[in-house]
């Protein structure tokens, strides 16, 4: 079983909680995170069955999402968040979903902007990790997902030695990117990224802290990056996954129809499709 769970943290200004300045422009981009989830979650089901994967949306005790038609959204309420910014929330909420939740399977833990487009339950199966990270241009992770393939007591201490990584940062370095910032904590002291020397980071599978942490390019089979502005062909066609991370997401739109119109091609391809999720059904997950 694959569950995808984003993280969404509905952001009121006026409630006090400093953030920094990439965040007042949250929702300067494209059609809003209500949008992206349900798409987000609709494509999940193009390429999954129900015994295959679940949806949920990690997010704190008040966020309510509204689904484009209207369909419930399963969610899982992470208790603390109302006083931290939305990075710390993330973190927070990352670390409780790979820890704590009461999920059975493996985790891919992202964020809300995205798009499936394939089956992940073959590729987990193939790869032999417990943990998997991506790098862009082997110099910076980015967190567009976390997959947890496993939880075992040598996941638990790797995801809580990574939450101690991001207290140490500075308040100004975790307040942006300090989620992504944490794990490359963690990268410097074991070796993986060399500081200062750009294309240093060495993908593939290692040992850290009994885990084995596998290094995936940000860019490549499962994590494909945004479409080209003159012809709008995605740069990773074959990737997974589809991240749409800052003003990418004025693309988003004519991604989903690209995605849409590929699933509807190559429908026939699959020999179960009858049993493939329909989010028309208001129990997503059953």
């Amino acid at each position: 079983m694959i569950n995808f769970i984003p993280f969404f943290k509905r952001k009121d200004f006026d409630d006090g909680v400093e953030e920094p300045e990439e965040v007042k422009h949250f929702n300067s981009f494209g059609e809003g995170y209500d949008y992206y989830l349900s798409h987000y979650r609709t494509s999940m089901g193009w390429y999954h069955t129900r015994d295959q994967a679940k949806f949920y949306v990690a997010s704190d005790e008040k966020t309510e999402v509204k689904d484009t038609r209207d369909i419930p959204f399963d969610m899982i309420r992470v208790k603390g968040l109302e006083d931290k910014n939305i990075i710390e929330s993330k973190t927070l909420a990352e670390t409780h979903i790979f820890n704590e939740a009461d999920i059975d399977g493996t985790i891919v833990s992202t964020g809300c902007d995205h798009l499936i487009n394939g089956n992940f339950n073959k590729w987990v199966d193939e790869n032999d990790f417990d943990i998997a990270i991506p790098l862009r241009r082997k110099s910076r992770v980015n967190n567009a997902l976390i997959i947890q393939k496993k939880r075992t007591k040598n996941t638990i201490d790797f995801f809580n030695y990574r939450l101690e990584k991001f207290y140490e940062l500075k308040k100004e370095n975790r307040a942006w990117y300090g989620d992504q910032k944490s794990y490359e904590s963690i990268f410097l002291e074991k070796g993986i990224l060399t500081k200062g020397v750009k294309g240093s980071g060495r993908l593939g599978l290692h040992n850290i802290m009994g885990c084995k942490i596998l290094i995936i390019p940000y860019g490549g089979d499962v994590v494909g990056t945004n479409i080209d502005d003159i012809y709008g062909h995605y740069f990773f066609p074959n990737a997974l996954f589809f991240d749409y991370k800052g003003g990418r997401k004025a693309k988003y739109k004519i991604g989903l129809e690209r995605a849409k119109a590929k699933y509807k091609e190559n429908k026939g391809n699959f020999s179960d499709n009858d049993d493939f999720i329909n989010f028309n059904n208001n129990n997503t997950n059953e």
